[in-house]
């Protein structure tokens, strides 16, 4: 028997499988190539834009510190050296010369009495003009006169006197009070009087010294403030008061009183000072016969201690004013000088940029304040002699302004006769700054450290818009600096 044998015939398909998964394969990474490419491109992509932004912000902030330099080498200059309004465009060019983008300014002008302008610039680069960056920057002279407190005396803070602002003295410092800044003076050490209370057995103290708080402000020695940059502006607010401010000559009378306050001129609100002529105060031709009505020991204001531990004569004790005549009533503008040749009494409120002056004393007579605390409301008063609070002060006094006594104190003087409710008063406070070149002081102590005249609590703040926008005829820096810098865009 015969028997066919089949062979069974295998078909191998694995050729095909290798062509087909080459094919696709080959598809898939192209399409994964290609995403990969794609997305490095757009990384590139967003990179060089996120690096041309970089770019613009460093040719603005380039924009802002050239005007810086060029309003240093051309001070009032806010044109870019034209004639012409901005903006004003400028090309940069980076390290190899090569001009890469540009920078426009806009620029603001101090207003009438400020130092502080306004710098905003705009950079962008040649190959992508429409990625732009703004920076806008403020910047003015800081007023040579930013203390609460200066003085080229020793001075003595004692535990009832808070002060919030930078303290100095050319001479020694001892503090017993309260402070959140600097206190500061030139002296390594020096030599307490034994008569102050605490200085007796040990008199060597430090520059700076006492109970007060914190300590840690306590800072000496340090540099000398020269007061000759501060007290070198009394001519120039007398001329400017006499071509296009208030003039007060020297007629013969004891001075004047100015009393300001806010009126309505058309619709907008203005300062108004009414200024009298001051005939003559408590206890001028007084009588020495003790039996006399006018008896010259009816007014305790006739015998006092200056802080030069002197007696300034009676006529100079009483500054209470007991006679005066209307002299003038006026609007007075934005920017005011006003200048006495004689001692001036001021008091009320006060509106704009205002700096009154005296070529002798000036006496605060009443609560002298801002109508609002704002920066364009600021108050100067510079006294050739003293600035004084008279004997019968309130029993609170409120002060807004920057004073400075260039040749005397500022002080109220020691009432050592006076009577209640005279002689011991409550709180004065001071917004703005105390510059005295002799010893000031508004309280006076015994040997014990008991307050036995003036007032028993002080409480003085320093002006911060004082700092970069002071009274007319201030005494400022040489350079403009940074005030503040931000990206507007």
């Amino acid at each position: 028997m015969f028997f066919k044998l089949r062979k069974n015939k295998i078909i191998d398909n694995r050729g095909g499988a290798l062509i087909f998964a080459l094919v696709f394969g080959t598809i898939s990474f192209s399409l994964v190539v290609m995403g990969v490419s794609g997305y490095a491109l757009y990384q590139n992509k967003l990179a060089m834009s996120k690096h041309n932004r970089e770019m613009a912000f460093q040719i603005a902030d380039a924009g802002v510190a050239y005007y810086r330099w060029h309003i240093f080498a051309n001070e009032n200059d806010y044109q870019d050296g034209t004639a012409t309004s901005g903006p004003y465009i400028h090309d940069y060019f980076d390290k190899n010369k090569n001009n890469i983008g540009k920078f426009s300014l806009d620029l603001t002008a101090p207003r009438t009495g400020s130092t502080v302008s306004t710098i905003k610039s705009t950079g962008w680069l040649n190959i992508q003009s429409g990625a732009k960056r703004t920076i806008k920057a403020r910047v003015g002279k800081p007023s040579l006169t930013d203390y609460s407190f200066l003085t080229n005396s020793s001075i003595w803070i004692g535990p009832g006197e808070t002060v919030h602002g930078k303290m100095h003295s050319n001479d020694a410092v001892r503090f017993d009070g309260e402070t959140d800044s600097i206190v500061s003076s030139p002296l390594l050490g020096y030599y307490c009087p034994p008569a102050q209370p605490l200085c007796h057995g040990s008199p060597w103290k430090g520059g700076v010294w006492g109970a007060g708080e914190p300590s840690v402000f306590f800072i000496y020695p340090v540099g000398f403030k020269d007061f000759d940059l501060i007290n070198n502006k009394l001519d120039e607010i007398r001329t400017n008061a006499i071509d296009f401010g208030i003039y007060l000559d020297n007629s013969p009378n004891r001075g004047w009183h100015i009393v300001f306050s806010t009126t309505t001129s058309g619709e907008e609100i203005v300062m108004q000072a009414t200024i009298y002529s001051v005939s003559t105060c408590e206890g001028d031709g007084c009588s020495s016969n003790p039996n006399s009505s006018n008896s010259c020991k009816n007014f305790k204001c006739r015998n006092c201690y200056n802080t030069d531990h002197k007696k300034p004569g009676a006529t100079a004790c009483c500054l209470d004013i007991n006679n005066e005549t209307l002299y003038l009533t006026t609007t007075t503008p934005e920017i005011a000088y006003i200048y006495s040749e004689k001692t001036v009494w001021v008091e009320g409120i006060t509106k704009g940029s205002i700096i009154v002056g005296s070529n002798k004393d000036i006496v605060i007579k009443d609560d002298l304040v801002y109508a609002e605390r704002i920066e364009e409301n600021i108050l100067g008063l510079t006294a050739k002699e003293n600035i004084l609070i008279p004997y019968k002060s309130g029993p609170d006094l409120e002060i807004h302004a920057s004073m400075i006594a260039q040749t005397g104190a500022i002080q109220r003087y020691d009432y050592y006769e006076g009577a209640s409710p005279y002689k011991t008063l409550g709180t004065i406070r001071v917004n703005g700054s105390i510059i005295s070149y002799k010893i000031w002081t508004f309280t006076w102590v015994d040997n014990k450290m008991t307050i036995v005249n003036g007032f028993v609590n002080t409480e003085t703040t320093f002006n911060v818009h004082s700092l970069f926008n002071p009274p007319p005829s201030s005494p400022v820096g040489a350079n403009h600096v940074l005030i503040e810098w931000q990206e507007i865009k």
